[in-house]
């Protein structure tokens, strides 16, 4: 009965589902030879989330489905972001704006707060569920500011942020079996603030009035992006008043300078975007009546 609950149809269907979204990003950038669309630090942040949280493969024993799992995550996760250096000329870092020296240090500083003395795995482990609901906000942050998104980008970021919401079906699945039995704030924190990100992200797309086109932002969103251009200014001052240069790979945001350049938004017009387009992400209101 255990173990039927615990591996329950929701917690299935969200594994293949992000899978799969993970390999359709990677199939997409290989075959157009081209990562526009996609954000590099969103890769780097789920590089550390997978690192982090499957540090027990090296400590217990694991059945053969998560080991399957926890290794691809992880190698998919490694070709994504080789493929940002084999085809570097398609990359934009200006696009690619978000400060992610503000997510990933104030996130292991919580993690360390309410898990200290757990175990170094555990600590890991408690990092990578609070970190994950944030490595998602470079790749919103790239769709929102670009006049025009590919759509395999947004198939993308469908795949890998609807499976939360998947899980969270999975959550409420056992906590209904197993009642007060079954308890995981962390998890359950992490996946409610995932799930608003990515509900809200989803609206917008669904105002969408062309296959690709422009994507507004809502409030979260537009809140999200001023936060992005002030964290970057900010993080700007600081190093330059401290060190004389800006860190490297554009970690911790984009200046004045940079934000100069992203008034020029890059515009999909060419034949790859011509080609996804396709009617991949045609939505019942697109249509002409």
């Amino acid at each position: 009965m255990g173990d039927a609950v615990s591996w329950n149809t929701f917690r299935y269907a969200a594994d293949f589902l992000h899978l799969g979204g993970m390999l359709l990003g990677l199939f997409a950038i290989w075959s157009a030879r081209s990562v526009e669309g996609f954000s590099r630090k969103t890769q780097v942040l789920y590089q550390i989330v997978y690192v982090t949280r499957y540090l027990d493969v090296f400590t217990s024993t694991q059945g053969a489905y998560l080991l399957f799992f926890k290794v691809f995550y992880n190698l998919i996760t490694l070709l994504m972001l080789a493929s940002f250096g084999m085809f570097r000329e398609t990359y934009n870092p200006v696009a690619d704006s978000c400060n992610i020296m503000v997510i990933v240090v104030p996130t292991a500083l919580v993690a360390y707060v309410t898990s200290a003395g757990a175990g170094l795995e555990q600590e890991m482990w408690t990092y990578s569920e609070l970190l994950e609901p944030l490595a998602l906000l470079p790749q919103y942050i790239i769709c929102y500011r670009a006049t025009r998104v590919r759509p395999v980008a947004i198939m993308y970021v469908l795949a890998v942020g609807g499976y939360r919401l998947l899980y969270i079906c999975n959550w409420i699945y056992k906590r209904y079996m197993w009642h007060s039995m079954y308890h995981d704030y962390t998890s359950w924190f992490g996946g409610g603030l995932e799930a608003i990100l990515f509900i809200d992200f989803v609206l917008r797309i669904c105002q969408r009035k062309e296959v690709i086109g422009a994507i507004s932002t809502s409030p979260l969103g537009g809140l999200l992006l001023h936060m992005d251009s002030g964290a970057g200014r900010l993080a700007e001052k600081i190093e330059l008043s401290t060190i004389g240069a800006r860190l490297p790979f554009g970690l911790s945001g984009a200046g004045e300078e940079d934000s100069e350049s992203m008034k020029k938004q890059w515009d999909v017009t060419d034949k790859l975007s011509d080609e996804e387009s396709c009617q991949l992400l045609t939505l019942s209101g697109d249509a002409e009546q």
